[in-house]
């Protein structure tokens, strides 16, 4: 039986930021469209504020969609580009607000437009129209029109030009201190979620084999895992030394799981004990969890 996601556990605390980093292939997609309601949950639970979303009516779900929303990775895909952007903005106040004056609309339009730094002059302009980061912008502001408390955010920065990418990330924790908005967020890239997140956890396999408060992830890597993506980061300097490449292969299929540790098939550390019992993850410290036999390697 194929489990995308299995056996996590995770609680993020309101106004903060929670990163989930690893591989293509590894669940973390699965898991925003579980939180986003586009997969059902087959086991297990989430909450919202305290309210189990697997016991949720029609009108619950109305009102969740008020209180979670996502920024996806590929901006213009997500544009409708038959519609302005004033329209694609406030389409969620429109869906679920219907009775709101349309003057009322097009200001808190203008107004988030502003709060994203993108003059009112874009409302009647169509997503062609705009460069990469202005679409992202775009993106952000129609998540953030209803105030939601939880923003799912899905490879925010990955397609757009890295000389634009630190003013975006800049950008969602600015909105982030002023609207007191907790982020949950995606990445392949440690070097991206590392700016923006409290807390992260290492995704593998659909397992989390790391998690914990991002500076000390970043500052004492455990899981052998963790410690191959941490090396693969480039690092822009001429004098540093290329380390020897601690991962080989591609992550394997969660339809045919390894035996024991799903790691151990690409583990320069794995030993028979690896192949035999899957760990499971273990406090090192108040701050930091992993699942590894061998966290001493």
């Amino acid at each position: 039986m194929l489990k995308a996601v299995d056996r996590i556990n995770i609680s993020v605390e309101r106004g903060t930021s929670f990163a989930l980093a690893g591989e293509s292939g590894s669940g973390k997609t699965t898991l925003a469209r579980l939180i986003l309601l586009l997969e059902k949950v087959t086991g297990g639970s989430i909450f919202l504020e305290g309210k189990d979303l697997g016991l949720f009516t029609r009108q619950d779900i109305r009102w969740y969609r008020t209180r979670v929303c996502a920024v996806f990775q590929d901006a213009a895909g997500s544009l409708n580009p038959r519609m302005r952007i004033r329209d694609i903005v406030a389409e969620p106040i429109e869906v679920q607000q219907a009775d709101m004056p349309r003057r009322v609309v097009d200001a808190k339009t203008e107004e988030m437009l502003q709060l994203v730094g993108l003059d009112s002059g874009v409302m009647n302009n169509y997503p062609h129209e705009l460069s990469g980061g202005q679409k992202q912008r775009v993106a952000i502001a129609r998540a953030m029109i209803l105030r939601p408390s939880l923003v799912i955010l899905d490879e925010p920065v990955s397609a757009l030009d890295v000389s634009i990418r630190a003013q975006v990330l800049n950008l969602l924790a600015d909105i982030q201190e002023k609207l007191g908005l907790t982020y949950f967020i995606i990445s392949h890239d440690l070097a991206t979620v590392g700016h923006v997140s409290k807390r992260i956890g290492i995704m593998y396999l659909g397992r989390i084999v790391e998690m914990g408060d991002t500076d000390e992830v970043f500052s004492n890597p455990l899981h052998p895992y963790t410690r191959a993506l941490f090396a693969a980061i480039p690092q822009p300097d001429p004098r540093r030394i290329k380390e020897k490449a601690s991962l080989s292969g591609e992550i394997g299929s969660a339809l045919n799981l390894p035996q024991g540790c799903r790691f151990h098939p690409r583990c320069e550390y794995a030993g028979p004990g690896c192949q035999e019992n899957e760990p499971s993850l273990q406090e090192v410290s108040a701050i930091h969890a992993v699942a590894c036999q061998k966290i001493n390697v």
